[in-house]
């Protein structure tokens, strides 16, 4: 190393972390037009198929930022499967579907742009990675942070170059920390996590075999249960063809080690689980994880935000933490350009914390429930069942915010509703609806990433003009759309569709949609001075007032 000192570097913000939160939030920042820099200590990207499920929402962010078709190419080998199946052993014994159907027999089409996506991270990651350099991110593998301070002005980091050993510094107005479970960001913050913390203990192993796929059945799983005792794990298929992917039970609190997980003993795991004691497997890889559930006591300390496993761990199972860390990012993109482009004052970046812990504590609660019922190997609740009826459709869609930067939301209302419930509340996902606009259908969900929107009725035309005086008097964009049938409207739904049936509102009312997606405020009906109290509004979910 030459331990060479470089000159400083300034840019808006620094992200830490490269991961799927971390290029996420370059993914995001770059669409918004706000240059940033991230920082990842690897050398590249993850190598290891690992969280795969990208949730319904998930995919309708990837959607808007243009990544979908991509991500869906990625994953075009598991395109067909679906479910969470338990057996004895793959070719013999008890057999039964957990879940046959991840979306409870919802057609997803009828509420939703987008759909469920098995993607793994060894597949995401580089489509990410390409976007974001695309989008103008300046990402640097093989660097590590290795100290920051903060002020008023605002973050300051020593960076290394791993491989060179070349430092130098760099100033941010914001510092992203995606730095995983173990966040030195969040220790050198002395920020305090809430929660049972490490439930279960796993080895993800990597192995081919030719012939497994023939004793899978009719229908290829997301993931397959194995409660043979030889056997027992989680089997996942990477390609449908001869990668896979087996969770081992590991417990280290028996003293057991990674060393333990010899190949010769996994290849007897393997062919016990499949019930056949001659079938070929060729291991080709391991990696240790370990099942917590814990959420940040705090997801902010002044000009520094934690995102993903920084700010909360919760188990595999249902696919939620990296949906949640995803979502962290999209929520908070926004509002760092927002007070960045001076839209907003500081305050809006209080509601990141307001909005984004309830939805983890929610979710990371669903998510052992989800354990629980999935019996997923190696855990064992001293508690028993706990039974939350919250569905994976339902977290995935229905996930409601109050916070200062949503008006008219009722705090009282459970961040996850018990059952399935959309509609356009304040606070709520906006509801889709699939309309034509200059001949090309889309669906409303297209509308939210760079402004804010107004969605009027069909008998609702003042909202243009309230938008239009808003948005100047503020200096903030906000587009406005009139749905409705005919050419007097922008947006023309199906025929048998009501959109203020759909949207909790009258002909004549209107919701205020924020970016991401989320309904900020609802107006019943056409008002006086709209555009008065319009503005006001915008006032008060920036944190302007």
């Amino acid at each position: 190393m030459s331990g060479r000192t470089a000159e400083s570097v300034e840019v808006p913000v620094l992200i830490v972390g490269g991961s799927l939160v971390g290029l996420s939030t370059s993914v995001f920042l770059g669409r918004l037009g706000i240059e940033h820099m991230l920082l990842e200590r690897h050398g590249g990207t993850s190598t290891h198929p690992r969280g795969r499920g990208n949730n319904v929402r998930t995919m309708e962010i990837f959607r808007t930022a243009g990544l979908e078709p991509s991500i869906r190419e990625a994953a075009s080998a598991l395109a067909g499967n679906d479910g969470v199946l338990q057996v004895d052993t793959l070719a013999g014994g008890q057999r039964r579907w957990i879940i046959r159907d991840i979306s409870a027999g919802i057609d997803v089409s009828q509420v939703s742009s987008s759909d469920w996506c098995l993607c793994s991270q060894n597949d995401l990651e580089p489509v990410l990675l390409s976007h974001a350099r695309r989008q103008g991110g300046d990402i640097r593998f093989s660097t590590e942070m290795l100290s920051f301070t903060q002020d008023r002005e605002g973050v300051h980091a020593q960076v290394m170059h791993r491989d060179t050993g070349e430092t130098y510094t760099v100033h941010a107005d914001f510092l992203v920390a995606a730095d995983g479970p173990r966040s030195p960001v969040r220790k050198r913050l002395g920020i305090s996590q809430s929660g049972p913390g490490e439930l279960f203990h796993n080895v993800s192993v990597t192995f081919r075999s030719k012939r497994l796929k023939d004793y899978i059945g009719e229908k290829n799983f997301v993931v397959c249960y194995v409660t043979n005792p030889e056997g027992e794990g989680a089997l996942l298929p990477v390609d449908n063809e001869e990668r896979w992917v087996i969770h081992v039970p590991w417990f280290p609190d028996r003293g057991e080690s990674l060393e333990d997980f010899t190949d010769d003993r996994l290849v007897a795991h393997v062919r016990a689980a499949a019930g056949v004691p001659d079938i070929d497997v060729e291991i080709t890889g391991k990696a240790p994880w370990h099942a917590s559930k814990r959420v940040a006591d705090t997801y902010a300390q002044g000009r520094i935000f934690l995102t993903g496993d920084s700010a909360h761990e919760m188990p595999p199972t249902g696919a939620f933490g990296s949906n949640t860390g995803i979502q962290d990012a999209h929520n908070l993109a926004w509002k760092l350009a927002a007070v960045l482009r001076g839209w907003a004052g500081p305050p809006l970046l209080d509601s990141y914390e307001q909005e984004r812990r309830p939805a983890a504590v929610a979710t990371s609660t669903r998510a052992a429930v989800q354990a629980v019922e999935e019996e997923h190997p190696g855990f064992t609740p001293a508690a028993g069942r706990n039974d939350d009826p919250a569905d994976l459709m339902t977290v995935a869609l229905c996930c409601r915010y109050a916070s200062n930067a949503v008006v008219g939301a009722s705090p009282e209302r459970p961040v996850v509703p018990e059952t399935f419930q959309l509609g356009g509340d304040p606070g709520s996902r906006a509801p889709h609806m699939w309309v034509m606009r200059d001949g090309v259908r889309i669906s409303t969900l297209d509308l939210y990433e760079r402004s804010f929107v107004v969605l009027a009725g069909p008998r609702g035309h003042e909202w243009r003009n309230a938008a239009k005086k808003a948005s100047e008097t503020l200096g903030v964009p906000v587009e406005s759309y009139l749905v409705g049938p005919g050419q007097d409207h922008d947006l023309v739904p199906d025929p048998d569709d009501d959109w203020a049936k759909l949207h909790g509102t009258a002909e004549d009312g209107a919701v205020l949609v924020r970016p991401d997606g989320y309904v900020a405020w609802r107006a019943h009906a056409e008002i006086p001075q709209a555009d008065r109290l319009l503005t006001n509004v915008l006032r008060t979910v920036l944190g302007r007032t």
